[in-house]
């Protein structure tokens, strides 16, 4: 039954090709190692077991490993091959207790690669899972004056105080203006509870803006988050 899994995941990852030949987009999946090649870094810090969001997952750590892959890590290779028979053993073992191991990630400016891991990803991709427990390893661009870089600067003082990466924002001083929101001081840490309730009412929020048609606009979820709470209020 997993190989039927199989053949219906590799269809997914063959059209996501095609959608991105079509529409000339890249159609390798990004590697981590290729994309600092060219980027000063000015340190890298272990942030231990975390929560992944799945959405954030967009490529690997090494070339070599997403040759495998479609860009949405759908697989792509042929249904003989020992790559396919090892998916689909991970689809029996999650349909029958779920797959609990972490994965091995590295977060760079809030998106993550894979080291370890990857065929896990791929299946819990295919069952829509929100977050996938991983040990990761930050890399610390060095900083510059460019927005997207302080407003990454901005979110790992914020993730410091509330663990929260499922957030983001396209304006520079958003992060400090959703802890006032949440009726925290500047440098206040969230307790576990602070983090529960958040998380309630923002995927709540989040999945009516993406029903509402969210995504079509040019702003982010959470741009939209602060604008909503800001009007009406947190409580």
């Amino acid at each position: 039954m997993s190989m039927e899994h199989y053949k219906a995941a590799a269809r997914a990852g063959k059209k996501d090709l095609q959608n991105r030949t079509a529409q000339k987009l890249p159609t390798q999946m990004p590697a981590l190692d290729t994309i600092l090649e060219h980027v000063d870094i000015s340190g890298e810090v272990p942030l231990g077991l975390v929560d992944i969001p799945t959405e954030l997952i967009i490529g690997t750590k090494t070339y070599g490993r997403s040759s495998s892959f479609a860009p949405n890590f759908m697989p792509i290779l042929g249904e003989g091959t020992e790559f396919a028979a090892k998916w689909s053993a991970l689809c029996d073992a999650h349909l029958q207790e779920g797959i609990r191991e972490p994965i091995v990630a590295y977060e760079y400016m809030n998106q993550y690669y894979v080291q370890e891991g990857n065929k896990r990803v791929s299946v819990l991709k295919y069952y829509d899972a929100v977050s996938i427990p991983g040990y990761v390893t930050r890399i610390l661009p060095a900083k510059t004056d460019q927005k997207e870089n302080k407003i990454y600067y901005e979110f790992v003082d914020f993730y410091a105080l509330s663990q929260i990466n499922y957030v983001w924002f396209s304006k520079l001083g958003s992060f400090a203006k959703l802890q006032e929101a949440v009726g925290k001081g500047p440098k206040e840490l969230w307790t576990d509870d602070d983090k529960l309730n958040f998380s309630s009412v923002y995927s709540r929020f989040a999945a009516e803006f993406e029903a509402a048609g969210g995504k079509r606009l040019s702003i982010t979820t959470g741009d939209a988050f602060l604008a909503f709470v800001t009007v009406y209020g947190y409580e």
